[in-house]
């Protein structure tokens, strides 16, 4: 777990403890007293109940706290104000036994408490212990923390920056992850009271700030922001849009733009942004973080339980809260778990498709239904025995064996019989032994090497060592291209093809996913361009599709282009294309033994016959010379 996920972690676990102790003052287990700090007001909470049962070790009078004021620790059964400023009780309950003591039994306890040097020690000590008694952070609020950190770490946005951001008096904020129950949560996680500095958020739905006249309603609620939410977004365009920007902006009010579809998520709010986060699909690395969160470095031991044909990013986030319930073993979690990704998965052949995911707004992966139940349209096998065409216009080709040569003795193609590919070979070979240790379960997926852009002038073998690179990791390769994608025409129906194809390729994980002619993206283009919204769809969706297949193991993704300089920038920044290769040109030697290998046994023959031809003609040389001498 990294340090900002452990960060946002403590944010919580405070938050918690803090209800805990504002729960305990307004039922008579604490007092409470406001205090002028160096200029600053703060509450300073007090015990009420004997000191002198306490023993110093923190499990065991945790333990004693729940036991004994179980109720206290719970929301007042009446509202109560906790911003009071006396240490009278708030609620009903009747005070807890031993409340009205003198001050010299609070000595003669603190005399008896074992391990504590003074008053003022013990006292901090039962308070902070009060707030640790009380209820931890929801396990909603706790995947949704995780989920932030992780769009936050994959998106590469400085943290210092985001806290920056977030400290303006209107700040514009997209976030968008791939993942179904991600707008509830993430909204569930800004509205909690005090996660974020300052009065707790109240939200306003964008499409009730459309005039002047709405916004009454919203002065005086605290700290009032704009927030527009999943398919929300996607209704208000142009004109519309602009004019709940401006009118939230001018009287600074924060805007919050939320939706698990990249494509809701409107231009006009993308280039106003301050901070726009970019999550992915659930993984093992999340799963891993979660049972590090809920159970420590104890319940990592669990993760032996799942399987690699478990695929994480079935999941949603209402699974993973259904799974990590409180009390539930790790292992038991990892079963839940595992039993949820098989029923989505089975879900998913059954009856969803692309097209469907995407008109309800759910983003849940699809993966292609089984080659045995296929119809003949969605999967046709041809006459090689090695290539079927699957649902999205992609092909897939199966490697071959590399222990045999073909019928004109020519050994199979690989990466270590290619010939002129320069640092693509080297890095071909490094994925390779990369790949062996991964299997052997010593190299994380994370730490591979496997995305890579490939440029070249048309004609020097980008292709080639796509299929060279099935052979060689023994893997199968999806070859598709953009052309494919867009000849579906309406955006629609483009982004369904561009998700299906990375679904198909996961499903035969581990496989490579060969994307030719990657440059037709384009780039995403200003707001006044025309056809500027579909193309920035697609160049979005592409950037989501990517950042998805970085935290799925087992997917190499390599990306080829003539024209390197007509990529958005953001396809080839750190976790998506990182590496990119140039192919040079053949030299001499590159060609003749590009040509040794594809002659393969006929270059013997020609050679014989070169050699036999050269002697033929010193013969005659010699002949022509012993007649001109004998002259």
């Amino acid at each position: 777990m990294n340090k900002l996920a452990r960060l946002l972690l403590r944010r919580l676990d405070h938050v918690a403890r803090r209800q805990a102790q504002r729960y305990s003052h307004a039922n008579g287990l604490l007092t409470m007293k406001i205090v002028d700090v160096d200029g600053h007001l703060i509450r300073r909470y007090a015990p009420a109940f004997d000191l002198g049962k306490l023993s110093g070790n923190p499990d065991r009078d945790r333990a004693w706290m729940r036991r004994t004021f179980a109720a206290y620790l719970l929301p007042p059964s009446k509202p109560s104000d906790f911003a009071a400023a006396d240490d009278k009780p708030l609620a009903a309950m009747p005070p807890p036994r031993d409340r009205q003591r003198t001050s010299a039994d609070l000595e003669t306890s603190v005399d008896s408490a074992a391990g504590h040097a003074n008053h003022h020690d013990l006292r901090a000590y039962a308070v902070g212990l009060v707030g640790r008694a009380g209820r931890p952070a929801l396990v909603s609020n706790i995947v949704a923390a995780l989920v932030l950190a992780r769009a936050i770490e994959s998106t590469g946005v400085p943290f210092d920056r985001i806290v920056r951001a977030i400290a303006m008096a209107a700040p514009v904020v997209s976030l968008h992850a791939p993942v179904s129950g991600f707008e509830r949560a993430m909204r569930r996680l800004i509205e909690l009271p005090g996660f974020l500095p300052g009065a707790t958020p109240s939200g306003i739905d964008g499409d009730y700030v459309y005039d002047d006249d709405s916004f009454v309603v919203a002065d005086g609620t605290g700290r009032a922001y704009i927030q527009f939410i999943g398919a929300s977004v996607h209704r208000l365009t142009g004109a519309s849009l602009q004019r709940r920007l401006v009118n939230a902006l001018t009287r600074d009010y924060p805007v919050v733009a939320i939706s698990e579809t990249a494509g809701h998520i409107p231009s006009e709010i993308s280039l106003a942004a301050d901070v726009s986060l970019v999550g992915g699909w659930l993984d093992y690395a999340f799963i891993s973080m979660m049972l590090e969160a809920i159970h420590g470095d104890a319940g990592l031991g669990a993760l032996t339980r799942w399987s690699n044909a478990y695929d994480a990013h079935y999941l949603t986030l209402d699974d993973v809260v259904l799974a990590f319930r409180p009390g539930r073993s790790a292992p038991d979690i990892i079963d839940v778990l595992a039993s949820l990704t098989e029923r989505n998965h089975i879900a998913a052949h059954d009856g969803e498709d692309g097209d469907e995911a995407e008109s309800r707004g759910t983003s849940k992966p699809v993966k292609p239904k089984p080659e045995g139940r296929t119809s003949g349209t969605s999967a046709a096998k041809d006459s090689s025995g090695g290539r079927r065409d699957k649902p999205s216009g992609a092909e897939v080709i199966q490697p071959e064996a590399v222990d045999r040569t073909d019928t004109r003795g020519r050994p199979i193609l690989t990466v270590e019989t290619l010939s002129g590919y320069g640092k693509a070979k080297t890095w071909a070979l490094d994925l390779k032994a990369d790949l062996a240790d991964h299997r052997a379960g010593t190299l994380a997926w994370s730490q591979m090497s496997s995305k890579l852009l490939l440029s070249g002038q048309p004609g020097t073998g980008k292709t080639t060592f796509a299929r060279a690179l099935c052979n060689s990791l023994q893997v199968p390769l999806v070859v598709t291209s953009v052309s494919t994608w867009l000849q579906g025409g309406h955006l629609s129906d483009v982004i369904a093809r561009m998700a299906r194809t990375f679904a198909e390729a996961l499903a035969l994980a581990p496989a490579i996913l060969f994307i030719d002619e990657i440059d037709g993206i384009g780039k995403r283009q200003p707001a006044e361009r025309e056809y500027a919204d579909y193309w920035n769809a697609v160049v979005n969706k592409a950037l989501e599709l990517l950042d998805g297949a970085v935290r799925s193991e087992g997917l190499v993704i390599v990306g080829a282009t003539n024209r390197p300089d007509d990529i958005d920038g953001a396809l080839k920044r750190s976790g998506r294309l990182e590496t990119h290769i140039d192919i040079p040109k053949p030299d001499v030697a590159a060609l003749a033994e590009i040509f040794a290998h594809h002659l393969g046994d006929d270059i013997a023959v020609l050679l014989a016959g070169a050699s036999a031809e050269g002697q033929a003609d010193a013969y005659i040389e010699g002949n022509d010379t012993e007649k001109g001498a004998r002259t």
